[in-house]
C-alpha cells in the first residue's frame, strides 16, 4: 500500500475499508438469516397445508344440520 509519496501505510486511508468492512458483515448476515427465515417459514406453511389436508373437517356438517333444524326468521 506505499504510494509514490513514500508515506507508508496511511491510517486514514484504511479507516474506511474498516468501516465498510465492519458495516457489510452484519448486513450480509442478517440477509442470510432473512433468507434463512423465509425458507423455513414457506417450509412450515407448506407442513401446515399437508396436515390440515388429511385431517377431516366438520364444519360444514354440523353448522348446516344447525341452521336447517333452527325456526328463527
Amino acid at each position: 500500500m506505499v504510494r509514490d509519496g513514500g508515506d507508508g501505510w496511511r491510517p486514514w486511508v484504511a479507516v474506511p475499508r474498516i468501516a465498510i468492512g465492519v458495516v457489510s458483515v452484519p448486513v450480509v448476515v442478517g440477509f442470510v438469516a432473512l433468507g434463512a427465515a423465509v425458507v423455513v417459514a414457506r417450509s412450515l406453511r407448506e407442513v401446515v397445508r399437508e396436515t390440515w389436508s388429511r385431517v377431516p373437517i366438520r364444519r360444514t356438517g354440523s353448522r348446516e344440520r344447525e341452521r336447517s333444524d333452527s325456526d328463527a326468521a
